[in-house]
C-alpha cells in the first residue's frame, strides 16, 4: 500500500504543478487589466484543487494556507473585492508561497514561517477590507474628480401662510380574525439546529476533491457562531467487506448537525462547486435530538445492529484548514457526550475531534515524512489521447506489412523480388511516420518553463527594487520534453542577469527618457527545423568598453587584442567574467552566463548576441528541437562516412579552382557569388587526412553551411551519399570530446558515424584565420 500511496501522490504532485501554471496564467491575465469571470473562476478552481487534495494526503500547512488563499480570491469572484495593482501583486506572492509549499510536501525543502505568515495576514487583510473597498470603487470611479461650485443660497422673501386644521373623527372598532399568521421568522431567529446530510458521488473523488473539503468548511461555519460546535457523524453503512472494497467507489455519507444561527445559505455555499458531485440536504430539527445517526440512516428507532466494531477513522477528518484561532477552540464535539451510545453506532461511528486534544493526534503520514522524507519524483507526461490514437493505427499498419513481408520472402518467382522492394520501402515509410509520432508523444510546450520564469523575474525585481515586467510569446511552441526540463537554469540565469545588468535603475531610465518599467520579452518559435528562444529587454545594451577593460583586467583577453563587436559581446560568456561591483545573490560571482553557454552548447544549441547601446540587448538561443533524432546528410571525407544536419546546409555545389583564393597562413577563402567564406577541407580539419591537393579539391563537392548567427562557410567533402534520419548517441559519455563533432549515431550496416559540429567548425577555422591575418587579435589562452 505504501508504494501506491506513493504513485498517488506523485499524481497530485504533477497535478498541483499543472494548477499552479493555470494559476500563474489567470493572474498574469489579471495583472493586465483584463478581470472577465471566467478567468477569475480557474484562478479560484486551481487554488481549490490543490487545497482539496492536500486535504485528502493531510497536508496541514498546505491545506491551512490555501484556504486563506481561497478565501481572499473568494471575495474577487463575489464582486466584494476589486483586482487592483497591488490586490494581483498580492496573489501573485501568495503563489510563490503556495508553490513552495507544494516544494516543501514534495522535497521536504521547509518554507520561512514568517514568510507564510506575512504572505497570510496580507491575504487575510484582502478578505477583511476588501467589500468596503469595493462598494466604495463601485460608487466612486477612480479618476472622479470632486469641481467646487461657487453657489451661494438666494434669500426668498416669503412668509408662511397658516391653514387651519381639525383633525375628523372617524368610527372604528377592531374586528378578530379567526387565525394564526404563525411566527415572525424574521423578527425570531431560527431555534432549531441545522442539520446538513451528504453522500458523495463517485465522481467527487475522480476530479481531485474530497468530503473533508465540505467538512472543514461546515466546520468554518460552526466556528464562526461564538460557543459554537458541531457533531458529525460518518455513515459507512454501505462500506462492503475489505476485499469487496472498489477504491474508485464512494461508500460513505455524513450528517453534520450545526448550531441554530447558521443559515441555509452559508450552507448552500460550501457546497457551491460540489454540488453537481454530491447529494445534500438541509433540515431543521430540534437541537436536543438524542440519536442524529438514526435519521441518516433512516433505520427503526429500536433497530439493532451487529455488535462489529466501528472503524478507525483518522483524526484529523474534521479539522479547520483555516489558521487556528481563538474563536475556534473546538471544531466538532459530540452534542451530547453524556448520553450512552446509540445502538446503531457500530454502523454511524461518530467523527468529532476537540482542537486542544487534537495536538496529540498522529499527523499523516504524506505530512509526516515533511522536512524529513523527500519523495522520488517519476518522470511522466500527460499526452492528448488522438496521438496515441494514431500511433496505434501506424503500429497496425507496422504489423501488416511486416507479414506481408514475411510472405514474400517465402516466395522464390522472380515477381516477388520487386514487390518485396516496395514492401521494404513502405515499411521504411511507416517506420518514420511512428518516428514523427513517437516525437510527437514526447512533444511538451514550453509554457511551464516560461511561466515560472515569471517568478523569477519578480524575485529578482524585489532584489534589485526595479519595476520589470516579462512579456511571454510563443508559449505553445513544442519541443521534446528532455529539452523543456533543461531549459530553466540557463533561461533563471539569462533572466536574473537582464533585470540586474540589463534593465537600467528607475532614475537613469526616466532620465534617458524611457518609462520607468522596464520591459524583457521572452519568446519562442520554430525555424528551420530549430527552435529559437529570444530574450530580449529595452535596457542600456552592453556597455562593451567596460567590458574589454574587464576582460583586459582579469586576465581573459590580452591588453593589445584588437576585437570586433560581436567577439566583446561573447567576452560575457567567458568564465569568470562578471562586471558587478560587488557580490549579491543575483551576481558578480563571474559563473552565471559561462553556465548558460556550457548548458545550451550540452544540448547541441548555440548563443548568439546582438545589443544597441541605449536601446537594449538580445539573446537568441538555438536548440535542436529534439535530442532523440535529426535529418542529416550523410557524405564522405577521408575515407570516414559523417553527418551533417539538414538544417545547417544552404546548398552543394561543384568547385570551382578560380574562385579559391590562398591566405598569408596557407588557408584558403572561396568567392561565391561575390561573397568570401573560409574555405575547409573537412579531413584534414578533422586530422583525418592531409591537407587536399589540388587535383583532389577539383573532383570534390562543397556544401555551404550555416551556423545559428548567420556565418557561413565552405565544407569541402569527397561525395554526398544520401540523405536519412539517425539517432543520437552521446559521444563524450560513450567516448570522449571531440572538436568539431556533436554526437555520434549508428547507421543500418552497423557502423558508427560521427555527427558533425557545424557552428563549432565555422568558428574554428575563423579564430585561425583571424590570427593569421592578425596576430593581435583572439584571446589569450
Amino acid at each position: 500500500m505504501s508504494d501506491d500511496m506513493d504513485d498517488i501522490l506523485q499524481v497530485f504532485y504533477q497535478e498541483c504543478d499543472e494548477q499552479l501554471q493555470e494559476l500563474e496564467r489567470g493572474l498574469a491575465v489579471l495583472a493586465d487589466g483584463e478581470s472577465g469571470q471566467e478567468t477569475i473562476n480557474a484562478v479560484f478552481r486551481a487554488v481549490h484543487s490543490i487545497k482539496g487534495g492536500a486535504a485528502s494526503f493531510g497536508l496541514d500547512n498546505l491545506v491551512r494556507f490555501a484556504h486563506v488563499f481561497e478565501s481572499s480570491l473568494d471575495g474577487l469572484r463575489s464582486g466584494r473585492v476589486v483586482p487592483t495593482p497591488d490586490v494581483v501583486k498580492t496573489f501573485l506572492k501568495a503563489m510563490d508561497v503556495l508553490s513552495d509549499l507544494v516544494t516543501e510536501a514534495r522535497e521536504g525543502t521547509p518554507v520561512d514561517p514568517a514568510r507564510i505568515a506575512e504572505s497570510q495576514v496580507e491575504l487575510e487583510a484582502i478578505i477583511s477590507t476588501g467589500g468596503a473597498a469595493s462598494a466604495q470603487a463601485d460608487i466612486i470611479p477612480q479618476d472622479f474628480v470632486p469641481v467646487p461650485m461657487d453657489f451661494e443660497p438666494v434669500p426668498m422673501d416669503f412668509e408662511p401662510v397658516p391653514v387651519a386644521f381639525e383633525p375628523v373623527p372617524v368610527a372604528f372598532e377592531p374586528v378578530p380574525v379567526d387565525f394564526d399568521f404563525g411566527a415572525d421568522t424574521q423578527a425570531e431567529p431560527a431555534t432549531g439546529c441545522l442539520v446538513v446530510t451528504f453522500r458523495p458521488h463517485d465522481a467527487l473523488y475522480e476530479r481531485g476533491d474530497d468530503a473533508r473539503n465540505m467538512l472543514n468548511g461546515l466546520a468554518d461555519l460552526a466556528a464562526g457562531v461564538p460557543g459554537g460546535h458541531m457533531t458529525t457523524t460518518c455513515d459507512f453503512s454501505a462500506l462492503p467487506v475489505f476485499e469487496a472494497v472498489d477504491p474508485l467507489k464512494s461508500y460513505l455519507a455524513w450528517r453534520v448537525v450545526l448550531p441554530p444561527e447558521v443559515t441555509e445559505d452559508s450552507v448552500t455555499a460550501v457546497f457551491d462547486w460540489v454540488s453537481d458531485a454530491c447529494d445534500v440536504t438541509t433540515t431543521r430539527e430540534d437541537g436536543a435530538q438524542a440519536n442524529p445517526a438514526a435519521a441518516l440512516l433512516d433505520e427503526e428507532p429500536h433497530a439493532q445492529a451487529p455488535a462489529v466494531p466501528a472503524p478507525t477513522v483518522p483524526d484529523n477528518v474534521v479539522q479547520d484548514s483555516a489558521p487556528v484561532t481563538a474563536a475556534r477552540d473546538v471544531v466538532a464535539e459530540h452534542a451530547h457526550p453524556t448520553e450512552p451510545a446509540s445502538p446503531v453506532a457500530s454502523t454511524a461511528a461518530p467523527v468529532s475531534q476537540d482542537v486542544h486534544a487534537a495536538g496529540g493526534a498522529h499527523p499523516h503520514p504524506a505530512a509526516a515524512g515533511g522536512a524529513a522524507r523527500k519523495t522520488e519524483q517519476q518522470a511522466s507526461i500527460r499526452v492528448d489521447l488522438h496521438r496515441i490514437d494514431g500511433l496505434m493505427d501506424l503500429v497496425g499498419e507496422l504489423v501488416i506489412a511486416q507479414a506481408a513481408i514475411e510472405s514474400l520472402s517465402r516466395r522464390t518467382d522472380p515477381a516477388a523480388a520487386q514487390e518485396l522492394m516496395q514492401g521494404i520501402g513502405s515499411m521504411q515509410s511507416l517506420t518514420r511516420d511512428i518516428q514523427d509520432a513517437v516525437m510527437a508523444v514526447r512533444a511538451q510546450p514550453v509554457r511551464g518553463v516560461f511561466q515560472r520564469m515569471q517568478r523569477v523575474v519578480r524575485e529578482a525585481c524585489s532584489m534589485t527594487k526595479k519595476d520589470v515586467v516579462l512579456t511571454l510569446e510563443g508559449e505553445d511552441t513544442e519541443v521534446d520534453r528532455t529539452l523543456v526540463e533543461k531549459l530553466t537554469d540557463p533561461l533563471t540565469h539569462m533572466l536574473r542577469n537582464a533585470v540586474d545588468h540589463g534593465i537600467e535603475k528607475v532614475e537613469d531610465r526616466l532620465a534617458a527618457g524611457k518609462p520607468a518599467q522596464g520591459h524583457i520579452l521572452l519568446s519562442a518559435g520554430h525555424r528551420s527545423g530549430r527552435i529559437l528562444i529570444t530574450i530580449k529587454d529595452d535596457g542600456a545594451g552592453i556597455n562593451r568598453q567596460r567590458v574589454l577593460e574587464t576582460a583586459i583586467k582579469r586576465g581573459i583577453v590580452a591588453p593589445d587584442a584588437q576585437l570586433t563587436d560581436d567577439e566583446i559581446n561573447n567576452l560575457i560568456f567567458a568564465p569568470g567574467f562578471s562586471t558587478a561591483a560587488t557580490v549579491s545573490d543575483l551576481s558578480g560571482r563571474g559563473v552565471g552566463m559561462d553556465v548558460v553557454k556550457q548548458a545550451i552548447l550540452s544540448l547541441g544549441g548555440r548563443v548568439a548576441i546582438q545589443s544597441v547601446p541605449g536601446e537594449g540587448t538580445t539573446f537568441s538561443l538555438s536548440l535542436p528541437l529534439t535530442l532523440a533524432v535529426l535529418d542529416g546528410m550523410l557524405i564522405a571525407a577521408g575515407g570516414s562516412t559523417m553527418v551533417i544536419p539538414i538544417s545547417s546546409v544552404v546548398e552543394a555545389m561543384m568547385i570551382d579552382q578560380r574562385d579559391v583564393y590562398v591566405l598569408p597562413d596557407g588557408g584558403n577563402v572561396i568567392s561565391i557569388r561575390g561573397s568570401c567564406m573560409p574555405f575547409i577541407p573537412l579531413a584534414a580539419a578533422l586530422g583525418l587526412a592531409q591537407k587536399p591537393s589540388d587535383e583532389d579539391i577539383r573532383e570534390a563537392v562543397i556544401l555551404v553551411v550555416e551556423n545559428e548567427s548567420g556565418g557561413r562557410a565552405a565544407l569541402v567533402v569527397d561525395e554526398i551519399r544520401d540523405q536519412t534520419q539517425v539517432v543520437i548517441k552521446s559521444i563524450e559519455k560513450n567516448y570522449r570530446q571531440i572538436e568539431g563533432v556533436s554526437a555520434a549515431t549508428i547507421l543500418g550496416d552497423g557502423s558508427v558515424s560521427l555527427i558533425l559540429d557545424v557552428s563549432a567548425l565555422i568558428a574554428a577555422t575563423v579564430g585561425r584565420m583571424d590570427k593569421a591575418l592578425d596576430p593581435r587579435r583572439g584571446m589569450a589562452a
